[in-house]
C-alpha cells in the first residue's frame, strides 16, 4: 500500500484568506505551477510544505489534508480518517 497526503482543503483555505495561487506560491517558496497541481491532487505536499501550510493558515492538519491509502496493484483508494477519541466521562 502507498500512503498519499492530498491537499483537499487548500483551495478553500486559500480563498478564505484571499490569496491568489501566485501569492501563495511566493509565500511558500514554491513555483506558481505547483499550487494548482496541489489543489487538483496531481501533486502531494511533503512534510515541510504541509507544516508550512498549517502555520501559514493557522489550522489543523485535517482542515487542509486527507490521507489516502492506494493499492499499487489495482489503484483502489481508501480514505483514512482520524481516530475520534471517546468523550471523557464526568466523575
Amino acid at each position: 500500500m502507498n500512503v498519499l497526503v492530498r491537499a483537499t482543503g487548500l483551495r478553500a483555505m486559500r480563498d478564505k484568506h484571499h490569496l491568489t495561487q501566485r501569492e501563495l506560491a511566493r509565500r511558500l517558496g514554491v513555483t506558481q505551477n505547483y499550487i494548482p497541481a496541489l489543489e487538483a491532487g496531481t501533486r502531494n505536499p511533503g512534510p515541510k510544505l504541509r507544516q508550512a501550510l498549517m502555520q501559514l493558515f493557522q489550522c489543523d492538519f485535517e482542515e487542509l489534508f486527507q490521507v489516502v491509502m492506494v493499492n499499487p496493484q489495482d489503484q483502489t483508494e481508501q480514505l483514512l480518517r482520524p481516530v475520534q477519541e471517546p468523550p471523557a466521562r464526568a466523575m
